[in-house]
């Protein structure tokens, strides 16, 4: 069995909120377990206040970073995660199924070169990943992608799943979907995620049309 390591970022007032344990929760009733869940806490940009059931816990890993914004869930692992160890990248505001992380790693285990995401979207000549549904890959293939984030332009900090994917296809990396093709339904647990608090959410309370299409005006 690989070590599978999950990681995210969050959020002050999501972590220490009660619906983020029933975020905890779901991913420690995994049919297939893990090694560490990672949370990045981007220490320059907020001060977090650690629940109890975190901070001692053995199974979670409270990775204080410098690395800011909402790509934190990726780019703040890198350095981390051990060599050849499996990463599966999440959000911090969705309850999952049991079946998870097993949906994941069968796919990956069929193509373990590549970036295999529950929900894709389809970019020019190649996919994006989407970090609502979890994606996976071997931290091999994306140990080069941290250098990117210093020359990352603004208008990419509120789209990262856009950006974190063009720097996937710039590394030589593919992204493709899960067997699973309808995680919505038979991954995601959609009643029990409806059930968070009014908060900012980056897909409802910004313009990421616009956003887009200036990050395409400014990376090639």
């Amino acid at each position: 069995m690989d070590n599978i390591y999950l990681s995210l970022t969050t959020r002050p007032e999501r972590l220490s909120s009660d619906y983020f344990i029933k975020v905890h929760d779901s991913l420690i009733n995994q049919t297939v377990p893990f090694n560490k869940l990672i949370i990045n806490l981007s220490v320059k940009e907020f001060t977090y206040v650690i629940p109890d059931y975190l901070y001692n816990n053995e199974r979670v890993v409270l990775n204080e970073t410098d690395i800011c914004g909402p790509c934190t869930k990726l780019i703040g692992c890198i350095d981390i995660v051990p060599d050849n160890s499996i990463v599966i990248v999440l959000d911090d505001d969705i309850v999952m199924r049991p079946n998870f992380i097993k949906s994941l790693y069968d796919s990956y285990l069929l193509n373990p070169n590549k970036v295999i995401s529950h929900f894709t979207t389809s970019r020019d000549n190649y996919n994006e990943v989407a970090g609502f549904g979890g994606y996976i890959f071997n931290i091999n293939n994306l140990k080069n992608i941290k250098p990117f984030y210093y020359t990352m332009p603004k208008c990419c900090i509120q789209i990262d799943d856009t950006w974190i994917s063009w720097c996937i296809h710039k590394l030589g990396i593919d992204v493709i979907q899960t067997i699973e093709k309808d995680a919505w339904n038979n991954i995601l647990d959609i009643p029990n995620t409806d059930t968070h608090p009014v908060w900012f959410e980056l897909c409802k309370h910004t313009n990421r049309n616009h956003l887009i299409t200036e990050m395409f005006t400014v990376l090639k």
